[in-house]
């Protein structure tokens, strides 16, 4: 044999040549995406609170000189997950226990010879906030919906309303959150994060039983249904942990206002 090959074992020489190359060329091509997608994505977990007020989204309720709407104290505490897919892209999973307390002043109810009767109200329950979140220059700005269930609630009607069993509130609740604020101080594996979010009912917050007796008219003869909804705004604070270093040295990385 003098070493040459025929024009058939050179066809399928070059056309196995040609497959290895196009798998190589896939194959890279791909571990270059991978890279690109994945190689900075790292976790990050936070706890902390937030507290706030509310203010009622019944806007014709504030001209109505029968009922004051008087705001409350409410608060969160929360445990936080983080997924970042890149420094300014994340998924946040936030986790918590949420209080939120209202109070409405109802005056010239009949027969009440001119006094004033105070509605207090409120409920503590575990919610659940899926948020994405997107950061850049050490500041971030988040959005998603919130998924709540009611644990212990109250209701205290001095002037005597008719709704059974003080059984005010649904057993779920349903909101959406947006938020803003910045990384404030710490170091590249630990920071503190302080924002504003914002966050209102989708759904109607009276039970039936609420609903029925019409709230906040019910000890009133002329009654109006209108919806109670709330826009509720929180300030927070967060003690974020970056888990980056299990990744990547480079991962987790956020401007500060003040580093230590």
């Amino acid at each position: 044999m003098n070493g040459e090959l025929n024009p058939k074992e050179k066809n399928l020489y070059l056309q196995f040549m040609g497959n290895k190359f196009t798998y190589v060329l896939f194959f890279y091509a791909l571990s270059s995406f991978y890279s690109t997608c994945f190689g900075q994505v790292w976790f990050d977990i936070a706890v902390g609170g937030s507290a706030g007020t509310g203010i009622s989204s019944d806007f014709e309720l504030y001209d109505d000189a029968r009922i004051d709407f008087s705001p409350r104290i409410s608060s969160n505490t929360f445990f936080k997950i983080g997924l970042n897919i890149t420094e300014s892209e994340s998924i946040l999973f936030d986790f918590g226990v949420s209080t939120r307390n209202f109070l409405f002043i109802q005056k010239n109810l009949p027969n009440s010879e001119g006094m004033s009767k105070n509605i207090s109200l409120g409920y503590t329950g575990f919610r659940i906030l899926p948020m994405y979140r997107h950061t850049k220059e050490g500041s971030y700005i988040e959005i998603g919906p919130e998924f709540g269930s009611t644990q212990n609630e109250y209701y205290s009607d001095e002037g005597n309303g008719s709704i059974p069993n003080y059984s005010f509130f649904r057993e779920r609740s349903f909101r959406g959150a947006i938020g803003f604020g910045g990384y404030i101080l710490g170091s590249e594996r630990i920071t503190l994060v302080s924002g504003l979010r914002v966050l209102y009912d989708f759904a109607d917050l009276r039970s039936d039983n609420a609903v029925n007796a019409q709230f906040p008219y019910q000890n009133y003869n002329d009654k109006r249904d209108t919806p109670f909804k709330a826009f509720d705004i929180q300030f927070s604070l967060e003690l974020n942990i970056s888990l980056g270093f299990l990744v990547r040295s480079s991962c987790g990385r956020r401007k500060l206002l003040i580093q230590w």
